[in-house]
């Protein structure tokens, strides 16, 4: 891992701007989320790389720049994966964060990626001092209820090809760069039938295509 607390360009800067503005929908008026950006700490990081540890307290907020991250615990016996982040993610221990208690989901990269690491202080600062961040995080907590609803009703729903088809519709980029046996534990199937079905429902959109 590498960390870079200064080294933030214009570019890097309208780039994960741009990202945010996609995910929630716009961007705040007020400086803000630039002042935070520009004081945040980079990290480039690769495959599995543990961002949030599971037991441990862990109350800064992360932003997504670049990869894929899971978030998962362990029942025991197995891990199971509850979802994904992808570029322009805003994420952190809900436990941690709210309640300052041990985190109950760990947050891991699946491939080489870049993240940006807010201290809890700075964060709550600027939610005080600026109300158009306040606001574009408002709007960022109602966008992380809805993906839980959607997953409900879609991931977690229906026969093992209908959730696949949902994943496959939905975050493609998952099925080329997260491994077999983590989008199985997502969709809660074996990675066994998950190779099934893979091979089947591609093989059969890519006849379709001829």
């Amino acid at each position: 891992m590498t960390t870079d607390k200064n080294g933030i360009g214009k570019k890097d800067l309208e780039e994960i701007k741009s990202l945010l503005k996609e995910e929630v929908g716009f961007l705040p008026s007020g400086p803000g989320l630039d002042n935070l950006l520009s004081s945040a700490e980079w990290l480039h990081v690769d495959s599995k790389y543990v961002v949030i540890e599971m037991g441990k307290t862990c109350p800064d907020v992360y932003i997504l720049k670049d990869g894929i991250i899971r978030v998962w615990d362990f029942d025991g016996e197995k891990e199971r994966t509850f979802g994904f982040g992808l570029p322009g993610t805003i994420f952190e221990s809900k436990h941690s964060f709210v309640m300052h208690g041990p985190s109950y989901y760990q947050v891991e990269t699946c491939c080489p990626s870049i993240i940006l690491r807010i201290p809890e202080k700075d964060f709550w600062e600027t939610v005080k001092n600026d109300n158009s961040f306040a606001i574009f995080m408002l709007h960022n907590a109602y966008g992380e209820l809805y993906s839980h609803e959607f997953k409900e009703s879609t991931i977690n729903n229906g026969t093992a090809r209908e959730r696949f088809e949902a994943l496959l519709k939905f975050r493609p980029i998952i099925l080329e760069k997260v491994p077999q046996k983590i989008i199985a534990s997502y969709l809660g199937i074996t990675s066994e039938y998950f190779s099934m079905l893979k091979r089947r429902l591609l093989t059969g959109k890519s006849a379709s295509k001829k």
